[in-house]
């Protein structure tokens, strides 16, 4: 009986001891994923963000008539210099243009504001600036540090608007917030498949067959 016991006791000890290992692997291993994933998907944002210039217009204020004259700069923006930007083949190239261009557009916005009244002071400025999440039709940019040309109008404490002026997506004559099968073409010409496939997550989701990256899934919240 006493051999019987101690061997009871040794293999509790056993199984006590593998367990503990056992549990300490797993935890480590959950760690490592974590981690993994973090920064898969900074690397991820990153090759996103370095294929693409964000535009972001920040309006005087909330009153609908800010908001109304934001979306006016917007187009009167776009309008003057979509069709150079359209003609630019990479993102360092449309970097170069909108320096070159950039007190011409503050100027197109200074006009559209004292066009319809207002006398608000208006800035324009290149700038790496954090972004939220933000979905333009089917397509999800992930939150993240993006390169943008900002304008903001008076006190630039109203909502914001914002689209990806490189590759040009934002269309004068086309429905706001809805990119064009040009836009989308161009966007994965200039992306990876997988960072495309991350930006087209939500397109993804209905049809078949669904991406399966770990990064989709962990971008989409499943």
């Amino acid at each position: 009986m006493k051999t019987l016991v101690l061997w009871a006791l040794r293999i509790k000890a056993f199984w006590e001891k593998e367990w503990k290992y056992g549990v300490t692997a797993l935890v480590g291993g959950v760690l490592v994923c974590v981690l993994w994933s973090g920064i898969y998907a900074a690397n991820i944002q990153r090759g996103i963000a370095d294929g693409v210039v964000r535009f972001h217009v920040l309006a005087n204020s909330d009153t609908a008539a800010d908001q109304n004259l934001k979306l006016d700069v917007r187009d009167a923006v776009l309008a003057s210099f979509g069709e150079k930007l359209e003609g630019c083949s990479s993102k360092g190239e449309s970097m170069a243009l909108l320096a070159a261009y950039k007190e011409e557009i503050r100027q197109t916005a200074a006009a559209e504001i004292a066009r319809q009244g207002y006398d608000y002071p208006v800035s324009v400025s290149l700038v790496r600036e954090d972004f939220p999440e933000k979905t333009y039709g089917n397509l999800v940019f992930p939150a993240g540090v993006y390169d943008a040309v900002r304008i903001e109008i008076g006190k630039a404490k109203g909502h914001n608007w914002w689209c990806v002026l490189y590759p040009q997506m934002c269309y004068v004559d086309a429905a706001w917030g809805e990119p064009t099968d040009e836009g989308r073409e161009r966007l994965q010409e200039n992306l990876t498949p997988e960072e495309y496939a991350v930006v087209s997550a939500a397109e993804q989701t209905n049809k078949a067959p669904k991406i399966k990256l770990k990064i989709v899934e962990m971008w989409q919240g499943d």
